[in-house]
Order: C-alpha cells, then sequence, then structure tokens
C-alpha cells in the first residue's frame, strides 16, 4: 500500500445540499485513481455535533467510496476544543460518541509504502476530557512501533498557522499549550510531515525539519487570511520512497463555492441555521 487520496472538508448534509455535487464528484474520481486507500481529515459534517442524521449522513455517502476508508473527525463533526469557534458546539463525550458510532474510531494507524501514517482527533488536544490523555498514549505508543518507517501525522487542523511559538488561541489552529507538548513529542520521534485541512486552503512548506502540508476543502474557498490558497480540491499521495509526492486528484467539475454568497453575505451566520434545501442524490 502506498497511494493514498486524502480528502477533506466535505460538510455534507441530508438538510443542506450545496456541496454534494462535489463530493460525488470526488468520490468517482477517487475511486477511479486506484488508490489503496481514501484518508479523510475532518468536517465531514456540518452540523454533525448535534445531529444524528447528519452523522449517518455522512457514514452512508463515504461508503460510496471503494477503497478502505480512514476518516478523522471535525469541529463540525465533533465539536471544537475550547474556547473554539463557536461555544455552542465544544467537544463532548455525547458528541464523541455520536462519532465512535457512526465511524467506529476517531484514530487511525496504517502503514504505505515507506511510511506510517498516523491520523489523530485534532479536538481532543486541549479539550480536558479523558480521552485526550487516552489519545496521547495511544500516538506515543503507535510512534514508537513505526520504528525506522519516517512518519506522517493526519489531523484536521493544523498546528499553528505562521510560527511554532503562537501565543494566541485561534479556532484556526491548535491551541498554543497541547501544541507545545505535540511538537516536543514529534520532535523526539522523527516526524517528517504533518497533513491537515480545516481551512480550506493549500499550503506546502518545511519548518526546522518537518513538512506541513494543509490540504484543499471539497465544499468551498477558504476566506483567506490565514497564509495559505483557498482551494478546493482532493489530492493523491504516493508514500513508496522517503519524500512522499503530492498530486492533484483529477476532478473535473468542482465547484469553488463562496460561502459567504451561499449565506446571503451575513443573512446567515451558520450553514445550519438556513433554510433546508436537500441534496439531489
Amino acid at each position: 500500500m502506498s497511494r493514498i487520496v486524502f480528502l477533506s472538508d466535505l460538510h455534507l448534509s441530508p438538510k443542506h445540499g450545496f456541496f454534494w455535487k462535489n463530493f460525488a464528484l470526488a468520490r468517482d474520481a477517487a475511486n477511479f485513481a486506484d488508490a489503496e486507500a481514501v484518508v479523510i481529515c475532518g468536517d465531514l459534517c456540518i452540523d454533525g455535533p448535534d445531529s444524528d442524521a447528519e452523522m449517518a449522513f455522512a457514514a452512508l455517502a463515504i461508503g460510496g467510496l471503494d477503497a478502505p476508508v480512514f476518516a478523522l473527525p471535525g469541529n463540525h463533526d465533533v465539536g471544537d476544543e475550547p474556547p473554539g469557534q463557536d461555544a455552542r458546539q465544544i467537544i463532548d463525550a455525547d458528541r464523541l460518541a455520536r462519532w465512535n458510532q457512526a465511524f467506529a474510531t476517531d484514530r487511525f494507524w496504517l502503514d504505505a509504502g515507506r511510511w506510517r501514517l498516523i491520523g489523530v482527533n485534532a479536538q481532543l488536544f486541549g479539550s480536558g476530557l479523558p480521552q485526550e490523555a487516552e489519545q496521547e498514549a495511544w500516538l506515543t505508543e503507535a510512534l514508537a512501533d513505526a520504528a525506522d518507517r519516517p512518519v506522517a501525522l493526519v489531523l484536521h487542523k493544523p498546528l499553528f498557522l505562521e510560527r511554532e511559538d503562537e501565543a494566541e488561541a485561534t479556532p484556526a489552529a491548535m491551541t498554543p499549550a497541547p501544541r507545545a507538548r505535540l511538537l516536543a513529542l514529534l520532535r523526539q520521534t522523527g516526524v517528517r510531515l504533518v497533513v491537515s485541512g480545516h481551512l480550506h486552503a493549500t499550503r506546502d512548506r518545511e519548518i526546522d525539519g518537518i513538512r506541513h502540508l494543509w490540504l484543499p476543502a471539497l465544499a468551498f474557498l477558504g476566506a483567506g487570511g490565514h497564509g495559505g490558497a483557498p482551494c478546493v480540491g482532493a489530492v493523491v499521495m504516493d508514500f513508496t520512497t522517503d519524500t512522499p509526492v503530492v498530486e492533484a486528484l483529477p476532478v473535473p467539475g468542482l465547484e469553488a463555492h463562496d460561502l459567504d454568497a451561499i449565506k446571503g453575505h451575513g443573512r446567515w451566520r451558520f450553514l445550519r441555521e438556513m433554510p433546508a434545501s436537500p441534496p439531489h442524490a
């Protein structure tokens, strides 16, 4: 196994179908790509933290992918770690249980070519939930077990925007205290690549020996202002050698949705509050 498709920020919903066509196109492209697995980097839903129906719909939708799927939760699936983007949707035990009931787990590891990929639940870092300590112990073990394989960490949120020592808490990236602990662990164990979604923008750069790759979103363009290039799309990565080859996954027909326009230029704050417009699926 060496060729992996990465999808991120699908934002699916049985109530709001704004982005269903983009997902359907990417699903078909992923099935055509002859990849050994598909990794989904969070935000499968629009209102997953408070909707059983959304979680079930997203699980049903990704069932249309032919390759084995490794899905990670985002803030629109299980809620944010505090302080969060929306104080009404902070991760808790019930929201995490809803995800695990639909997708079985919120973390994974798999060996792909020369590499070990380790996926974690970004929203647990700084949550204070018992599962946070459980995940950190699991991650430490998965890293130690990688032996001489180079390791890629996969999660929904980027660790930081510009600098590892950013002091301000922002919903755009991991909060400072858990980030510092995680970075110390990554450096101790020689992690070489961090793959994230969340910002609906692409960026690929190396900082102090670790390559940070931001994935495009499937649903809509990012607002910009975080340093990356707003982008819709998907990528396929080949882990055969010590340097992963990253290429855009060809998905003809993807629409670069403007979120502000969809929400009526300020009329609606959240997509979940908008009138129903079910997907044509």
